[in-house]
Parts: C-alpha cells; structure tokens; sequence
C-alpha cells in the first residue's frame, strides 16, 4: 500500500479539509482515561455495580444490562484510541455522544427513583461531556478555518468566510473568548 506525497494525516473527506487540532490529543486522552477509569472501577467494583443496576432495573436484568453497556464502554475506548492514532476527530465523537447518552439516560432514570444525588452527579458529568463535545468541534473549526484559503465566501453560500457554517463560527467565537480570559500571554525571551 502506498501514501501519495500530497495526502496529510487528519484531512477529512470534504474538499481535504484538515480538521485536526493538536489540543484534539488531550481530549482523545481523557476520553480514554476516563473509560479505561470507568471499566478498571467496573471490575473492582462488580458486585457494587450491579446492585447500582438493580437499584434501577431490578435485580432480573441487572447483570445483563451491564455486561452491555461495559461492552458498549469498551467499543467507546477503542473508537477514541482509533481517533488518536489516525487523527480523526470525528471518530472522538461516538465516545463523547455515548457517555453524554449513558449520562442523560442514568439522570432521567434518578428522576423517576428519586435519586437526587445520583442526578446532580450524572448532571455534572453530562455536562463536562456537553462542554468536551463542544470544545472538540471548536477546535475543529478553528484547524478547517486554520487550512482554508482566504477570501470571502461566494454569494449566497450558507458558509462564512473560511468555509465555516454559523455553527461553526459560534465555536470558534467562544473558544477565542475562553482563550481571551486568561489574559495576555508573554512570550519567553528569546536565549543569547
């Protein structure tokens, strides 16, 4: 198999849009630690788990419901590994959409059980992966506008200037507003 001298590492199906950014390394690798966190407390804590589970579900399918969703976890993992290692951010999505579903569907079900503190803790975490899922494709924007050529968009194109969508563009914008806060930053002084 050969690799043409033109084709990059992360360029993205549409128009070779590059859509990589280096702080995409840092979200994979949380992603990732925090499954291979989630599955290790699994397996040291089963019998807990599963009595969690029946606590939902009763104790009939407890077992089973989570044998499935450790399963899911690990096929999570591998597609934030796979997103690592072949720099996709793309495939970083289906691990954060997936805790962030778990997560919703865990709060509903504290709802109806009467759980609150188990809401405010699967609150806290479905909103740090709402943040993470955004902060990702912010970052994503910001890599396409990066490697877009410059100019204005044609006429009565939906997208802004850069190729960016309005989705895309208000990512961007709160991600530079995010950076802005931390104030000025110097730069080291360059060694004699």
């Amino acid at each position: 198999m050969t690799v043409d001298a033109g084709a990059r590492p992360g360029a993205g199906p549409a128009g070779g849009a590059r859509t990589w950014h280096r702080f995409h390394y840092a979200v994979g690798v949380f992603v990732i630690a925090y499954g291979v966190t989630a599955l290790a407390s699994a397996a040291a804590l089963w019998g807990d788990r599963v009595d969690e589970v029946e606590g939902y579900f009763g104790s009939g399918p407890a077992t089973g419901i989570l044998v499935f969703a450790k399963a899911v976890e690990v096929l999570l993992v591998l597609a934030a590994a796979a997103g690592l290692v072949l720099r996709r951010d793309l495939l970083l999505v289906p691990p954060m959409a997936g805790w962030m579903a778990g997560f919703a569907m865990f709060a509903v079900l504290d709802v109806f059980t009467g759980r609150w503190g188990g809401l405010v803790e699967h609150l806290a975490y479905l909103a740090a992966f709402v943040v993470l899922l955004f902060l990702s494709y912010g970052l994503s924007a910001k890599a396409q506008l990066a490697g877009a050529p410059k100019g204005p968009a044609p006429d009565g194109s939906p997208r802004g200037p850069g190729g960016l969508t309005w989705t895309q563009e208000f990512a961007l914008q709160a991600i530079n507003r995010a950076a802005a806060l931390t104030g000025p930053r110097t730069r080291p002084a360059k060694p004699d």
